[in-house]
């Protein structure tokens, strides 16, 4: 009997050796395969600034399906590890829940199109925070993704350099892309192809690499990271964006407040050595920003970085040795005294002309702001913004409602798809509900964030307050410009939140505050419903990515006359995209060109259904009315045809063109019924066109409120007659002479 107890517990002790060997080996599997979820993401988030910002439908449809994929294959490794997939931080559901109120006003939305597209957006982004929240569980992983946000912004940096000496021709395709508007008007653009989203990316990747300096122990490594924020500074500088230059040193503030005290004197004393290094060689890297600079520019940057490394290395090593032993009497002294001497120094070198005079009169015209056209522009844009609000307050329009509907309301003839401001753009997507929900988002946030900092976890806090002065920086510019525009932008911001976040948590649970980050009841959501919806959400991306693909093509062939291969690409646009309006009125317009040259009604008759999705989808289209209309009326629908011009003029009442449109349109029919014989119903044609001219001065009187500070600048367009419009009136005169 006890030899088969023995044998007994020989076999039960080689089987749960045998399960430990299977466990662990199914650990290792999940690590590797974890790594590789975590390398996928990380080089999606870095690669996002790389493809024009995102902001267009070709790439951003490709790196929304990306991300769709990666959050499914984190939901499976969520699945099988210990972990589990879970949707129950506070934070996660208001941001579900933000995504629903930009998905409410699909149904009643100015662009159906647009408003599903930001929808979208949001859920691309919240499968940028998730993961990032999720997988950043050790300190190596967080690590790995700040870092990848530190190296996207490297290369902002590098692509602007590398543009501005020509070395990047504009028809190269080194990313599968055209390289265009990398460097326009002697500004880095980089392939955000905007100088202010540059710099707003640009100083988020400069605090990064202050945070990731102070945070490292290795001495070299410490150095290398200042010396790379200097590479990132100096373009910065270059992005000539003022907006920019007023909230980086804000955010630099915030972080300086945030820091443990040992390390605030170690950010001043790393910023001004930074800054001053980069000042310093300034204007000689300016001088070789052209096609004459391709070594040069170069060898005064690596000599600029080599610098920034060996002070940095040496100002380490005191700091080690003095400044941490410092009274703090003597500490404040030395902090404030650095400061006014960076302050000083900065101001010298303005007067000293070791700046580029263009950037010297950019900073100096910060002063007087209030006077800058680009200020006075855009209290205009906020004010007309609100008149938009003010039609549609509580759910508001869906995505785009400023580019659908900015026309009605604008106070003078102006062109810009976007009101130039992250809050008044929620508010006109989502109205009072969207835009609350977001405040509330962002005070649980950074309320959760500040408990975990209020902790004093020394080394952490400085992760945690670097990575909140990171997203002040890209929220305080969001206010100024539509740097969340471009999405690439966001995917940077909502990848360092997440980090954030996992942070902070780890701070509290150590606290025994874990109900500061979750909900007290256990509610999950189901797994397959997520990844069901991340799902669709790659079909769909792929399918507009496809459309807008089919959709530019048929525009350019139907612009050269090309009717065959229009019809052939527009064919292709509106069956992968339905909803895109645009698509849909080229489309109607084949059909009936096509249908009138092969005398098919058929075609005709269906270009006139093309034409009425195209209005429902778009109901505050002047264009796409414009051109239903010269449809109409040249297939006999008067009435209908002349009351779509009414409409084009009550959408876009500032526009020449559409009078001119009006006066044409009025003037043939009459024409047609003075053809006709019948002189009493041309005569009533002919006398809408005659009180054209009173209309436009009615109009001008009325709608148009342009600021003294802008009369007569440069593109500033004032509200006036055509001269077409002004021959046709004329013309007409002439005939009703005759009656």
């Amino acid at each position: 009997m006890a030899k088969k107890e023995e044998a007994k517990k020989g076999f039960r002790s080689s089987d749960k050796s045998f399960e430990d060997v299977k466990s662990i080996k199914t650990d290792r599997m999940l690590f590797i395969y974890k790594m590789f979820v975590l390398f996928v993401f990380s080089l999606l988030v870095l690669m996002s600034p790389y493809y024009r910002g995102l902001y267009f439908d070709y790439e951003l449809g490709a790196f929304q399906a990306l991300m769709g994929a990666v959050f499914i294959l984190f939901a499976i490794y969520l699945l099988l590890s210990k972990e589990g997939f879970l949707v129950n931080r506070k934070i996660e559901l208001l941001f579900l829940l933000f995504m629903v109120a930009y998905l409410i006003p699909y149904f009643f939305a100015a662009n159906r199109r647009l408003a599903l597209g930001e929808f979208f957006k949001y859920a691309f982004y919240f499968a940028v925070f998730y993961i990032a929240s999720r997988i950043s569980r050790k300190d190596f992983e967080k690590l790995f993704i700040i870092n990848a946000l530190f190296i996207s912004t490297i290369g902002v940096a590098f692509f602007g350099y590398q543009a501005a000496v020509k070395l990047i021709p504009e028809t190269a395709r080194p990313l599968g892309m055209a390289m265009n508007g990398l460097w326009v008007g002697n500004m880095i653009n980089s392939t955000l192809q905007y100088h202010n989203t540059a710099g707003t990316v640009l100083a988020f990747g400069f605090i990064i690499g202050m945070l990731l300096g102070l945070y490292a122990e290795n001495r070299f490594l410490k150095a290398f990271y200042f010396a790379a924020s200097a590479f990132i500074l100096t373009a910065f500088f270059y992005t000539y964006s003022r907006g920019c230059y007023m909230t980086l040193p804000l955010a630099l503030l915030v972080f300086f407040l945030l820091l443990p005290r040992q390390k605030r004197i170690s950010l001043v004393f790393n910023v001004a050595l930074t800054g001053i290094i980069v000042v310093a060689f300034l204007g000689k890297i300016g001088g070789y920003l052209n096609e004459n600079g391709k070594v040069f520019i170069w060898f005064y940057l690596c000599i600029q970085m080599l610098i920034v490394f060996l002070l940095s290395f040496l100002l380490n090593e005191i700091e080690n040795r003095i400044l941490y032993n410092l009274s703090n009497k003597f500490y404040i002294v030395l902090a404030v005294c650095t400061f006014i001497l960076m302050v000083a120094g900065f101001a010298i070198a303005v007067k000293m002309h070791y700046l580029p005079s263009d950037m010297i009169s950019k900073m100096k015209s910060i002063l007087s702001f209030w006077k800058e056209r680009n200020f006075v522009e855009r209290l205009i844009f906020y004010k007309d913004g609100l008149k938009i609000f003010a039609k549609s307050p509580v759910f508001g329009y869906g995505g785009g409602a400023w580019v659908s509907l900015y026309f009605m309301y604008q106070s003078y003839l102006y062109f810009t798809t976007q009101s130039h401001n992250y809050f008044l753009q929620v508010l006109l997507d989502t109205g009072i509900v969207g835009f609350s929900v977001l405040i509330i988002f962002l005070y649980v946030l950074f309320s959760t964030v500040l408990r975990a900092w209020s902790k004093k976890d020394l080394k952490k806090n400085i992760l945690v307050a670097g990575l909140i002065a990171a997203a002040v920086q890209l929220y305080l510019h969001s206010i100024l410009d539509f740097d969340f525009s471009l999405a690439s932008v966001q995917v940077l911001l909502f990848a360092s939140l997440g980090v954030l976040i996992s942070i902070s948590e780890d701070i509290l649970k150590i606290h025994g505050e874990e109900n500061r980050v979750y909900i007290k009841s256990k509610v999950s959501f189901m797994p397959a419903l997520m990844c069901v919806f991340y799902l669709l959400v790659i079909i769909i991306s792929l399918n507009f990515r496809m459309g807008n693909f089919y959709a530019n093509l048929g525009q350019q062939a139907l612009q050269v006359g090309n009717l065959s291969a229009a019809y052939s690409f527009l064919t292709k646009a509106v069956s992968y995209d339905s909803l895109n309006s645009n698509a849909l009125s080229d489309y109607a317009v084949v059909l009936y060109r096509v249908g009138d040259q092969n005398k098919d009604m058929n075609l005709v008759t269906n270009a006139n259904i093309y034409f009425k999705q195209a209005i429902i989808n778009d109901r505050f289209s002047a264009k796409i009315r414009a051109k239903y209309a010269i449809y109409l009326l040249a297939h006999g629908n008067i009435d209908e045809g002349l009351k779509q011009i009414d409409e084009v003029i009550k959408l876009q009442p500032l526009s020449p063109s559409n009078y001119e449109l009006k006066t044409e349109a009025y003037a043939k029919v009459g024409d047609y019924y003075l053809g006709k014989g019948e002189k009493e119903k041309a005569k009533k044609y002919y006398e809408v066109v005659l009180k054209i001219p009173e209309e436009i001065e009615r109009v001008k009187r009325e709608r148009e409120k342009i600021p003294s500070v802008l009369r007569g600048k440069e593109n500033i367009n004032e509200f006036y007659m055509t001269q077409k419009t002004s021959e046709i009136i004329n013309q007409v005169k002439n005939k009703l002479k005759n009656f």
